[in-house]
This record gives structure tokens, sequence and C-alpha cells, in this order.
């Protein structure tokens, strides 16, 4: 009975050992790989035996193989993730915008406004000058090349946030169609008692790189599968997953299930970020760019309205802008093909430049909400500039936190080659010592056998 013990406890214990290892090695061989978590072979007594009345031990057996992990850290990158996803798009479509506006600089709005008035202002001085007449055009022409400029630029931005955006919806799609299928292996490995980790690790994965594109909730069954949420909708469980498609309502993006109408809420990672620029902020900019430039041309048409051309005879009520409309200021016909209609008399002399005078004078006014229309327009250059600058500092401060996290997550479930090599030693003179006491055992029961 005593042999048959040692035999039985010598050779679980070099299976258990000998599994030991295979983890160990296992390791190592993954220790470069990113997606990686590290396992350890949990080793524990085996049951007891009672016999003759006394507790006999039956040595050692291999409880499970485990993940490395802490979810509370997990946890903490997926939400950090999405935000730092965010900021970080946020960062490079705001710096698109801020490059459409071009300021400060000679080419920017601010800059050919004024170049603009001081044309009416020159002009004043010399009212019958057709070189400073044709000036005034010339300025009134750059100015509304650049506004036509911003708006085309505007549209290029949103063109491309919207393909992007379309892009994003079918990558979303492609990674949950992968956690549940990966769910669903999961689900059945644990219910036959098969270990699922290297399954659990591509399924993290994919989690990580679906927070990173949307604003996510995460939740564990008692099964280790997972059930996903994307912005209060319902995304994936192990049984089915949900497809989502883009819409486009009323000039705003979003996502919604497939056959469905209601939007998923984005206010997280990249997705969020494209939603929140194509559909907020950039109509934002346009709303008080359109503003400035419709006053700009409300204000001027109406002072030159009053005024008189150089005709025989003097002749008044032209509009100098014909309209504002998609994003183009147009200046009237009758003052692009012959500037002499350009009003600048107000009592109808060739010499008068009063009307001239006026029109330089909104420049100073405050025509737009009781504020000037350089004022205004440079308190939407400060908030493209301000909000890019905070996208900025939070994108860095959202990359440090995660690389905090993520080293705190390589401390525990990264590969260390050495910790690795010194259990494969303990659990090799573990097996060593197991394989001696069968040899033992053998000598043994060879010396009863010469005995008999």
């Amino acid at each position: 009975m005593a042999l048959s013990r040692l035999f039985d406890i010598s050779s679980r214990s070099m299976a258990t050992y000998q599994r030991a290892m295979d983890v160990s090695s296992n390791n190592i061989a993954n220790a470069s790989n990113p997606d990686y978590t590290r396992q350890r072979a949990v080793i524990s007594t085996e049951n007891t035996q009672q016999y003759a009345g006394i507790t006999w031990g039956s040595g050692v057996k291999l409880d499970d193989i485990e993940r490395i992990r802490s979810s509370l850290t997990e946890s903490q990158i997926i939400s950090n993730n999405q935000k730092h996803a965010y900021n970080e798009r946020s960062s490079v479509l705001l710096g698109q915008v801020e490059e459409v506006f071009s300021e400060p600089s000679e080419l920017g709005i601010s800059s050919l406004m004024g170049q603009f008035f001081s044309s009416w202002s020159e002009l004043s001085a010399n009212p019958t000058s057709s070189a400073l007449r044709g000036n005034v055009v010339y300025s009134a022409q750059n100015l509304s090349a650049k506004v036509e400029d911003i708006n085309e630029s505007f549209q290029i931005i949103k063109t491309s946030i919207y393909h992007e955006f379309g892009d994003k919806v079918r990558e979303v799609n492609n990674l949950l169609s992968g956690i549940q299928s990966i769910n669903r292996q999961v689900s059945e490995s644990v219910a036959i008692g098969q270990n699922a980790n290297d399954l659990l690790d591509k399924r993290d994965t994919l989690i990580d790189d679906l927070s990173k594109l949307a604003n996510i909730t995460v939740n564990y069954e008692s099964d280790q599968t997972a059930n996903i949420s994307i912005g209060g909708v319902f995304a994936v469980d192990k049984g089915s997953y949900t497809e989502f498609e883009m819409s486009n309502t009323e000039g705003n993006i979003a996502m919604v299930p497939v056959g469905e109408t209601k939007q998923v809420v984005l206010t997280g990672g990249e997705m969020g970020a494209l939603v929140d620029t194509f559909s907020n902020k950039i109509p934002a900019y346009q709303d008080k760019l359109d503003s400035v430039v419709n006053q700009l041309m409300t204000s001027v048409n109406s002072i030159h309205n009053t005024g008189y051309n150089v005709a025989d005879p003097p002749q008044r009520g032209f509009d100098f802008f014909e309209s504002y409309e998609n994003g183009v200021l147009k200046i009237t016909d009758e003052i692009k093909n012959d500037y002499n209609n350009i009003a600048i008399s107000s009592d109808g002399t060739s010499g008068n430049g009063d009307i001239a005078i006026s029109i330089f004078e909104i420049s100073d006014d405050k025509v737009l909400n009781g504020s000037k229309l350089i004022d205004v327009y440079s308190t939407l250059i400060s908030e493209v500039g301000s909000q890019k600058q905070n996208a900025d500092r939070m994108a860095e401060s959202g990359s440090i936190v995660l690389q905090q996290l993520n080293n705190q997550k390589d401390s525990y479930s990264a590969v260390s080659v050495d910790e690795e090599m010194l259990d494969v030693i303990k659990f090799q003179k573990a097996y060593e010592a197991s394989a001696k006491l069968i040899r033992m055992a053998d000598e043994m029961l060879e010396t009863l056998m010469q005995l008999v």
C-alpha cells in the first residue's frame, strides 16, 4: 500500500510540475507578444485520504492556469482610451480648422477686412481716382475669395470626416463580430471545463481597440463573456451583436442600429470627436463667420445705397454687394463691370467722399451685437485656438495617464523572462525530485521482490 501511494504521489507530482513548466515556457515564448497576458500555474495540495484512522497526504495537483490581471486597472485603461482618443482626434481636426483661417497673416480675414475698409478711406481722399476705385473692388474681391475659400475648406473637412466616420462604423461592426465570436467560444470552453485564456487575450485586444473608437460600457458574466454597450445602446454579448450603420440627418452624422432611427450617443473615442467636429464645432464656426460677413454686407450696402455714383447724371440706390449665399460673397455686376458705379458722394458732386468715409467708419462701429466686426471675428479665432490648445493639453495629459496605467498593467501582466526562468528551474527541481522518489520506490519494490 505504501509503495503504491509513493508511486502515485510521485507520478502525479511529475505530471503537475511538467504542466507548470509548460505554462512558464508558454509565457517565455510570448514575452514579446504585446497582446499576451502572463499566466500562472495554480498548484495546490491534492485531496487527502483517510486510512486506518490516519489522514494521508496525496501530493499536489494543478488547480488552474490563471491570467494575471487587474480588473480595476483594465477598466481604467478602457475609460481613459475613450477620453484620450477623443482629445487626440479633436486636436488634429481643430488643427485643420486653424489652418483654414490662416490667422494671423496677411492672407487672413482680419487683414483682408482691414485692407477693404482702408481702401474706402483712401478713396475718400481722392474720389475721382479710377485706380483707387479699382483698389476698393480688388480688396473686396480678395475678402470675398478668402470667405469662399474658408467655407469651401469647411466642406472639404466635413466631407473627409463623413467618409472617415463611415469607415469607423464598419470597423466597429467588425470588432463587435469578432467579440461575439470569441464570447461564444469562451462560453463553450468554460462550460466543458477548458482553459480559455488565449481567447480572453484576443477579446481584450478587440475591446481595447473598440474603446478607442467610441464610449463603451463593459460588463462581465460569470462564464467570462463580455456584455458591451455603446453610448447606451446594446452592442454585443455571447449570443448576438448589433450591426450599425451611418446616418446623416439634417447635416448631423450619427451611428444607428441597422433599420432603426435611435442614435448612439457618441461622447468619447475617435468617433465622438468626429461627430462633435462635424455636427457641432464646424457649424458653430460657420454661423459666427456668416454673421460677420452678413453684417458687413448689410452695413456696407445700407450706406452705399445712400450715395451717388459718378455717372452723368449721378445715380444712387446701388448695392455694393449682391448677396452672401452658400458661402459666397458676391459683388454686384454693375460695380465689377464699371468702377464708376461705386457710390461715395453724399450730394452727387464728384469731389465728395462722405459715403466712403462712412463705410470706412463701419470698422470702428459696434454693428454686430454691440461689438465691432473685427472683435467678433477675433473672438471666433480665439475660440478655435482655445479649443485646439485645450484638446492638445488634454491629449498630452491623457497620454501620460495611459502610459502610467499601461506600465502598471505591465508590472503584473507582462512577462518577465528572468522570473519565468526562475520558475522553470524551481519546477524542474521539483520534477527531478519526484523522479528520484519513483526510482527509490522502484528500488524498494525490487528489494521486496528479492525477499520473496
